[in-house]
C-alpha cells in the first residue's frame, strides 16, 4: 500500500489566546492535487504554512516523507527544497531578470555551478512557456507572467511536493487563466500538489481530494465530485452556494445551473 507523502495529525495554531488551526488531520499521497477551500479566515494559508513550517504548529505532527518535520534536530531548509511553496505575492527579486531569479536559488540552495544552474532556469521557463522572458525583470513582465516564473523557481528545485498560498489571487482576471493552465499541466504531469484556492473551477477539475475549511477545522473533506455536487455539511454548501452566486457566471469550470444537492430544496438527481 502506497503511504502518505504528508500525513498531519492534530495539528494545532494559535496566535496569541486566537486558535487559529484546531487540530487538524489529512493525508497528501504522491502525485495527487489536494485543493483547499473555504472563506477567508478559516485557517486556509496557515494550514499551508504550518505545513513546511513557515508558521511554527503549537501541537501536532507534520510527517513528510516518513518523518517528523516538526521535530527539533530535523534540517527545515532541506524540507523546503522537496516541499517548495509558491505565494500569492510572487516574492521574486525586482532587481534580478527572470533567469537570475531561478538561478540563484540553485546555486544557493543546491550548490549548483552557475552553468548548470542557468540551463535547469532556461529548462523550467520554457516548461512554464516563458523562455523568450529569460532576460526580462520582474517589472517588465504582468503578474501572470511573474507568478510563473515563481512556479518554474519552485519547480527547478525538484520538489516531491509544490504548496501554492492562493496563487492566483494577486491577479487580474484576465491573468488568472494562464498561471491555471501552468497549474494544470503539473497536475497532469504527476506532480504532488496542495493548492489552497478561491479556484472553484481548478478545483473541480483538478482535484483528487476537495478539503473544506472553516472556523480551523476540516468541516467536510472528499473527492471533487463528493464536495461540488453532493456536499453533506450545511457549512459546505452555503459556501458553495455564496461563491457560485458570486463568482460562478466568471468561472468556466462550474455550470451557471449548479446548485449543490439540497440547495434546492431536494436532492438532485
Amino acid at each position: 500500500m502506497t503511504e502518505p507523502i504528508i500525513e498531519i495529525i492534530d495539528l494545532r495554531k494559535s496566535f496569541g489566546d486566537h486558535e487559529v488551526l484546531c487540530g487538524i488531520s489529512m493525508k497528501v499521497m504522491p502525485k495527487e492535487v489536494v485543493a483547499i477551500i473555504g472563506p477567508s479566515g478559516s485557517g486556509k494559508s496557515t494550514l499551508l504554512r504550518c505545513m513546511n513550517l513557515l508558521n511554527e504548529p503549537n501541537g501536532g505532527k507534520i510527517i513528510f516523507l516518513g518523518h517528523d518535520i516538526t521535530d527539533k534536530d530535523i534540517d527545515i531548509n532541506a524540507v523546503r527544497t522537496q516541499m517548495n511553496m509558491v505565494f500569492q505575492s510572487f516574492n521574486l527579486f525586482m532587481h534580478l531578470t527572470a533567469k537570475r531569479n531561478i538561478s540563484l536559488a540553485l546555486m544557493k540552495v543546491k550548490k549548483m555551478k552557475k552553468h548548470e544552474a542557468e540551463e535547469l532556469a532556461m529548462q523550467t521557463l520554457d516548461k512554464v512557456g516563458l523562455s523568450d522572458k529569460a532576460d526580462a525583470y520582474p517589472g517588465e513582465l504582468s503578474g501572470g507572467q511573474q507568478q510563473r516564473v515563481a512556479i518554474a523557481r519552485a519547480l527547478a528545485m525538484e520538489p516531491k511536493v509544490i504548496l501554492f498560498d492562493e496563487p492566483t489571487s494577486a491577479l487580474d482576471p484576465e491573468l488568472i487563466g494562464e498561471v491555471l493552465d501552468v497549474m494544470k499541466a503539473l497536475a497532469l504531469s504527476g506532480m504532488t500538489m496542495v493548492v489552497v484556492t478561491h479556484e472553484m473551477g481548478f478545483a473541480r477539475e483538478m482535484a483528487d481530494q476537495v478539503i473544506f475549511m472553516d472556523q480551523g477545522v476540516i468541516a467536510e473533506q472528499g473527492t471533487a465530485e463528493q464536495i461540488f455536487v453532493n456536499p453533506q455539511n450545511p457549512r459546505t454548501k452555503t459556501f458553495l452556494k455564496r461563491i457560485l452566486k458570486e463568482v460562478g457566471a466568471l468561472d468556466p469550470g462550474i455550470p451557471s445551473d449548479f446548485v449543490p444537492n439540497g440547495e434546492n430544496g431536494q436532492d438532485n438527481p
